[in-house]
């Protein structure tokens, strides 16, 4: 009986009837299909510490390779946008209080409580209506903001402030939509991973944008698998800023060490590892006012 046994166990049974054997050839050549299909698609992993402007570069990809931002979508940022606006200008008045408690030329025109009021009432998932547009208009014109303004690489102020205070009323429209500039320059602070797909002359592309701040950086793990390169986006306007984190340590000194760790990291022995030196246009106007000896590892800088 045994040898029954294993005679049916085998032969033509185990090899089951011709449809059978044709299904998993067609199964097996779809999974080989589908395994070179991913091994001709380019993963890109965005890395940087926070506010290096990854996810900038994430919307810009996007734009320039991917299926851009419908309607929809870049009405979806209004709320960031409002949100943005209205942070910043928070965050210039409580500067101004505090630095005019030693110079009164960071004192806000007393013509303008009512608006200073209107933007410390003011929640940043509000709407920003047209008074409120108002309001803030006022208070970027007047001078004591301008002088705290001036000083904001003391503070932590979203970079793209000024331009959305220079257009606020429009933005205050009930029709408005933002456009993809407004859109690129938003800010929201990326958490988990977010994950992209465009092509480039024919070649795939997946691009995958972590965030950069210390407690998202343990989730990167998650990427780090048949990468065929790492973008290390750095910041070199950030030389005299600290982080938002700590508010202590130097943005560029974190960049650099993070570079490093990520340069020298296993998960990378065989990846291209491409630095990226990001915000130049921030950094040319910043260094005709601050010497980058301010930043440490540069203190010793004596060209030009």
């Amino acid at each position: 009986k045994s040898k029954k046994m294993g005679l049916c166990a085998s032969g033509d049974v185990s090899l089951g009837t011709d449809a059978e054997r044709e299904r998993d050839r067609q199964l097996q050549k779809e999974l080989n299909r589908q395994n070179q299909s991913q091994e001709e698609i380019h993963k890109l992993l965005l890395l940087g510490a926070g506010q290096s402007g990854k996810s900038t570069l994430f919307k810009q990809m996007i734009s320039l390779y991917g299926d851009g931002f419908s309607e929809s979508e870049r009405e979806s940022y209004r709320p960031i946008i409002f949100g943005n606006v209205i942070s910043s200008m928070q965050t210039l008045v409580e500067q101004a209080d505090v630095y005019a408690q030693d110079d009164q030329k960071f004192a806000v025109d007393g013509k303008l409580k009512d608006d200073k009021d209107a933007v410390d009432n003011a929640r940043s998932d509000d709407q920003l209506d047209e008074k409120l547009a108002g309001a803030i208009k006022r208070l970027w014109e007047d001078t004591a903001i301008q002088n705290t303004f001036d000083k904001r690489s003391d503070f932590q102020l979203n970079e793209s402030a000024a331009y959305y205070f220079d257009q606020v009323l429009a933005l205050s429209h009930p029709e408005y939509v933002p456009s993809e500039e407004d859109l690129l320059r938003s800010r929201s602070r990326t958490t988990g991973v977010i994950e992209n797909n465009f092509t480039i002359d024919g070649n795939r592309f997946q691009m995958y944008d972590v965030g950069g701040q210390r407690s998202e950086r343990k989730k990167w793990i998650h990427c780090f698998e048949n990468v065929s390169c790492v973008l290390f986006v750095a910041a070199i306007s950030a030389y005299n800023q600290r982080l938002f984190e700590d508010n202590s340590t130097n943005r560029l000194v974190e960049a650099l060490e993070l570079f490093e760790e990520v340069a020298n990291s296993r998960w990378f022995q065989r990846t291209s590892v491409v630095l990226f030196l990001n915000k130049r246009d921030i950094f040319q106007e910043k260094i005709k006012k601050f010497p980058i000896t301010v930043c440490p590892p540069l203190a010793g800088f004596n060209g030009n």
